[in-house]
């Protein structure tokens, strides 16, 4: 299974996909923004989008890795990366069609939590992810899921439930 947890940067996505890691031995965390450094530091400053996710290649290339992986790694595949176009629930739709068992995540908090969260790592108050809260948070809220989690647990809670949810 894939398990695609998003969120607004800084909400816990790569804390909770290491927890998960941890609980679940044979996983494996796919790093896709280090698919969209792969594509934007081969391209002029030029064609630079705000986000990976405005590359039609940054997504088109992870689904093709992510079920070339899905077919053959037995293990579930944690993907902790922050989606918030309309044009990125197509991953969604072409990793079904390639028979690939995807579920998407979305970890939710209030603007502040997430603010103090960015903070704590170390980011400067008005840093990129700190100033994307607002139009993270307002994309996700309706966004399609199947499953929205409180980011206000414990990783280890959430990923309990987050197992327990999917059966794996």
């Amino acid at each position: 299974m894939i398990l695609w947890l998003n969120g607004p940067y800084g909400v816990g996505k790569s804390t909770l996909a290491e927890t998960l890691h941890v609980a679940l031995p044979d996983s494996f965390i796919f790093d896709a923004e280090q698919v969209g450094n792969a594509i934007r530091d081969n391209m002029p400053e030029a064609f630079y989008h705000e986000t990976f996710e405005e590359y039609p290649l940054w997504r088109e290339t992870c689904v093709r890795l992510l079920a070339d992986i899905s077919r053959s790694h037995e293990g579930h595949v944690l993907v902790p990366m922050t989606l918030m176009h309309p044009a990125s629930m197509d991953i969604f739709a072409h990793l079904k069609a390639e028979a690939a068992d995807v579920r998407h995540v979305i970890l939710k908090a209030e603007a502040e939590a997430v603010h103090r969260r960015i903070l704590m790592r170390g980011e400067e108050p008005d840093c990129w992810c700190a100033r994307q809260t607002a139009r993270c948070l307002d994309a996700q809220m309706n966004m399609p899921c199947d499953l929205r989690l409180p980011a206000d647990d414990t990783p280890e809670s959430l990923a309990k439930i987050v197992i327990n949810t999917f059966k794996l």
